[in-house]
């Protein structure tokens, strides 16, 4: 799918391809210091870059947004069924539990010079429709975020997400924050009732 960004650029947004493999490496490697300490579903590396192609994994649908004039990758967002180890403990020890048949991992990044641009938001929304068409309910922060990374949080609460709770982590403040997808249905009713 093709969208217009608040800069007026174009990108396509679509599921990866076998061939983007030397892409999505470029693209993690151009990453900044920071945004690779605030992305962490997988390392960098060129050995996980070739696993993932090599030995794709059925549970996990990974996303891409491709400039249409550099014809680059300029975001990666994974969605993973059900929920990762870490996160699927922390819920339980809260005694909160959700459906892993309606339930994803969400783990979004935007290449360093995107970011603001509207790619996350209009990304996000593309992901969420897919998801709605497979009926998934709830959609996890991928090891949660960490509380002192202000622009994701802004982000989020922006998509909808609510904060859950708080967790320590690798020397960090971290929230679980989650999204409760409204049915298609719902939203197509809406729509008529507005009209």
């Amino acid at each position: 799918m093709i969208v217009s960004l608040l800069n007026g650029k174009k990108v396509r947004v679509r599921l990866v391809r076998q061939d983007d493999m030397e892409s999505l490496y470029d693209y993690l490697q151009l990453l900044s210091p920071e945004s690779r300490s605030r992305f962490g579903p997988h390392p960098f590396d060129l050995g996980t870059v070739h696993a993932i192609f090599d030995q794709p994994d059925s549970t996990i649908q990974r996303y891409v947004a491709i400039d249409a004039t550099e014809n680059n990758i300029i975001a990666y967002m994974l969605i993973s069924q059900g929920m990762i180890g870490a996160d699927q403990q922390r819920y339980s020890e809260r005694n909160q539990y959700f459906d892993p048949a309606t339930t994803v991992t969400f783990a979004p990044s935007v290449a360093d010079a995107w970011q603001s641009s509207g790619l996350g938001t209009a990304m996000a929304n593309i992901i969420e429709e897919d998801l709605r068409k497979k009926n998934i309910r709830h959609v996890i922060l991928w090891g949660g975020v960490q509380a002192t990374n202000f622009k994701a949080l802004n982000y989020y609460t922006k998509l909808g997400y609510r904060y859950i709770d708080s967790f320590w982590f690798d020397d960090k403040d971290n929230h679980d924050m989650m999204k409760e997808l409204r049915p298609m249905e719902s939203i197509s009713t809406n729509l008529v009732d507005k009209q």
